[in-house]
């Protein structure tokens, strides 16, 4: 008994001697202050972060502000200063490495492993898997962390609640990683899970989330709550053990969202998106599901853009696209649609009037399932065909066809004795002709280069005659830099005009009108043309309300294209200089 009593004496003592420290300065302790008022002989995890390693070294990388003081304390008792420390323990083992820094509010990033896998940024830094296993003490830095990077560690548990300023989480093929918490992040925008072995992810206390990678995890369900204003971006694929089977019967809450990618996940029921992400491309896919309804009405409607839909291997019975503009792939192999509701699909995916005149890459379309389309769908189907589109069904296929525009000459006038030049079709029907100035032709091939030697000294004018002008998708020199081409003319019935290349040909100095065209890449760099003249290309290029195409020139044109500059680079043109 006298033993007790004088043990409780002394840890009375100290108590008193730790009250007397935090009463000295005025108020408790807190994170700011944790150094100078924990006492000396508290656990590491009271005094500072503790990371335990399993590693021959340790390489961690803080982000600071200002000029706080930081010492890191080795498992041997050898210390650093450094944010950026290097660790040599020479031999692999389990290692328990105290950080502590004052103020910890100076704190904003802490990296223990990063190389921006599953779509990270490449503003942070990349650091390689430093094998830590369990992290303690994070507490000191709650109120002022921003990113936290762990990707590939063996740490089998986070805690984060109320970490109110972190933006960023990175634990990428963290495959240790059984729990977080985020209660209370309000500023949580990035959550990267992919590849753990998360039993549960509560993501309600996250109210900003954008971007969430959650793929081949363990978890049920998903809790978002009523998170989604401003998420983009949600992957949370091949988690077949998931039992809530209608996570997104209505997208309503994710008004913005661009990227859903959910296959394989046991989901069942509708898959209602009635909104989509505006000015931008969208991403649906839902593969290897029981999805027996798909509706995207309200969705997908800005048709500048494109759509990526993909429900493969699901039973679906209804499907409806009214609206969706933006679809240029609609995959759904593997369906239980009837004839009837494939001639409906086909009929609306033609009156949507998506053509490859409006589109940066192929159309296609896969409805494949338990029926054929009929005959109304056939005839939608070679409707498609003759905008570009691809169709498989069962028994048929459509490949794309161009309109027949007719015959076309495209002229254009070279200099000296020798000329390269190139012209591509978007089918295999097509014919062309080069007729030179000396009266001599040469056939042209698709895609392929056509020398022409012995014209002479001086200009040239020769023609490409097309038997089918709409079919035309590429002119202009093979390779460019031969200086040989001084002018082009003749585009007003190419429609399916997407390039003009006539890279560092020095003597260009005329082009005719594109407006006509769908030219979604002008090679103009290092040409004779005047700014007058792209000024002209940049009005034609406004004209033909063609997105995210490149003009690539050695002059901006006059303070008078600057509307129509401003124009498209709002629509998501490079424009070089």
């Amino acid at each position: 008994m006298r033993y007790n009593i004088l043990h409780l004496l002394a840890l009375c003592c100290g108590l008193a001697l730790a009250i007397h420290a935090t009463a000295s300065f005025g108020h408790a302790a807190s994170g700011d202050d944790m150094l100078l008022t924990v006492p000396s002989t508290a656990p590491p995890a009271a005094r500072g972060i503790v990371f335990t390693t399993e590693g021959a070294s340790f390489s961690p990388v803080l982000v600071v502000t200002g000029t706080p003081t930081i010492r890191w304390i080795w498992s041997d008792g050898t210390t650093s200063t450094s944010a950026t420390p290097t660790k040599n323990f020479g031999s692999a083992g389990k290692r328990r490495q105290t950080l502590m820094v004052t103020p910890w509010s100076a704190v904003q990033r802490i990296n223990i492993g990063y190389d921006a896998g599953d779509g990270g940024t490449y503003d942070i830094e990349f650091v390689p898997d430093q094998q830590v296993s369990k992290v303690e003490g994070l507490h000191h830095v709650r109120p002022w962390l921003r990113q936290w990077c762990s990707s590939y560690n063996q740490i089998p548990s986070l805690d984060f609640s109320n970490f109110e300023q972190l933006d960023t989480i990175e634990c990428y093929l963290s495959t240790s990683l059984q729990q977080v918490n985020l209660r209370n992040t309000p500023n949580l925008q990035r959550a990267c899970f992919e590849d753990c072995s998360l039993q549960a992810l509560d993501l309600s206390g996250s109210p900003l989330l954008e971007d969430l990678r959650g793929a081949l995890n363990n978890y049920p369900t998903v809790t978002f709550g009523s998170v989604g204003a401003n998420t983009w971006h949600i992957c949370i694929r091949d988690n077949p053990q998931m039992t809530v089977r209608n996570l997104f019967a209505n997208m309503a809450q994710f008004p913005v969202i661009s990227e859903l990618f959910i296959w394989n996940t046991n989901q069942s029921g509708t898959l209602r998106v009635p909104a989509s992400a505006p000015g931008s491309s969208v991403s649906i896919i839902a593969d290897d599901n029981q999805y027996t309804s798909l509706d995207l009405s309200g969705a997908l409607q800005h048709g500048v853009f494109q759509a990526w839909v993909s429900l493969n291997n699901n039973p679906l019975t209804a499907v409806n696209i009214t609206g969706c503009q933006q679809i240029t792939d609609l995959r759904l192999n593997g369906n239980q649609l009837s004839s009837a509701s494939l001639d409906t699909l086909l009929a609306t995916l033609d009156s949507l009037g998506r053509s490859d005149l409006n589109s940066n890459g192929e159309l296609f379309a896969d409805i494949r399932g338990a029926a054929n389309p009929g005959a109304a769908g056939y005839a939608s189907a070679q409707v498609l065909g003759t905008k570009g589109w691809t169709i498989h069904a069962n028994s048929w296929s459509v490949e794309p066809q161009p309109p027949n525009n007719g015959q076309q000459d495209i002229t254009f006038t070279t200099t000296g004795d020798t000329t390269n030049m190139r012209c591509d079709f978007r089918d295999d029907t097509t014919t062309a002709t080069w007729r030179w100035s000396d009266g001599t032709t040469t056939p042209a091939t698709s895609g392929a280069a056509t020398q022409k030697t012995g014209l002479g000294a001086g200009a040239h004018t020769h023609v490409l005659r097309i038997s089918n002008g709409a079919a035309l998708r590429r002119f202009g020199a093979a390779s460019g830099g031969e200086g040989h081409l001084v002018s082009m003319t003749g585009f007003a019935n190419t429609p399916s005009l997407k390039i003009l290349y006539a890279y560092m040909e020095t003597a260009l100095n005329s082009l005719g009108r594109t407006n006509t065209t769908v030219v979604s890449e002008y090679h103009l760099m290092d040409t004779a043309l005047s700014a007058a003249s792209i000024d002209q290309v940049y009005a034609d290029a406004v004209a033909t309300n063609i997105w995210n195409g490149s003009i690539w020139s050695s002059n901006s044109g006059t303070a008078a294209s600057a509307a129509n500059r401003a124009t498209l680079q709002a629509r998501g043109w490079t424009l070089s200089e």
